[in-house]
């Protein structure tokens, strides 16, 4: 392992204990074993290493739950269903737990942060299910309306389950023990929406 990665990794498991707001980069250093002033060698400041941590999240994402969006050759049904339980079961993954429980309360004190997840996790997936929803109204299968007014109304379901998670006393495995109210809410769009 690097030092650059060993700072990386101390610096989740020492936010994530003691809080992002109580370490400096010199607690940081000192955890990996190295002079204070190294650390500036591989990390600038310690709002870069928290966008690196983002990154992970981000990675992880890319290459879990955003090609769910490309599926569209599944019915709508299982489409939305297969986009929810699998985005579920990743968020609920020990390490992604982890960077979530760290970011996301972060995102209102840091504008870099909160513009990364504001586009990733509003802005991407709300683009892909209007354009989805779009796409089902040309063919004749979804009630015609507006297309981003379906998707927001769509999406924030999800989203206030997701932000409720950490509000609440006993966030691991919150989303899954939401399944079910998940699948009610996409039966009550595909029919309010006439989707076939």
């Amino acid at each position: 392992m690097t030092t650059k990665e060993s700072i990386y990794h101390h610096a989740i498991e020492l936010f994530s204990k003691h809080g992002y707001h109580q370490l400096g980069m010199r607690d940081l250093a000192k955890s990996v074993g190295i002079k204070a002033s190294s650390i500036y060698n591989h990390y600038k400041s310690k709002e870069d290493i928290l966008l690196d941590i983002c990154n992970e999240l981000l990675d992880g994402m890319k290459k879990h739950i955003y090609p769910l969006y490309k599926n569209q050759s599944l019915n709508p049904r299982l489409f939305f269903t297969t986009i929810s339980l699998e985005t579920n079961k990743f968020f609920e993954t020990p390490k992604m737990q982890q960077l979530t429980k760290l970011l996301i309360p972060l995102q209102y004190e840091i504008p870099r942060l909160k513009e990364i997840i504001l586009n990733e996790f509003i802005y991407k997936p709300r683009t892909a299910y209007s354009y989805y929803f779009n796409q089902l109204m040309q063919q004749g299968k979804m009630k015609k309306t507006d297309a981003m007014l379906a998707a927001k109304i769509y999406h924030s379901f999800f989203i206030y389950h997701f932000h409720e998670k950490f509000l609440t006393n006993e966030p691991n495995n919150f989303l899954l023990t939401y399944e079910e109210l998940f699948k009610s809410h996409i039966d009550f769009f595909m029919n309010y929406f006439e989707i076939s």
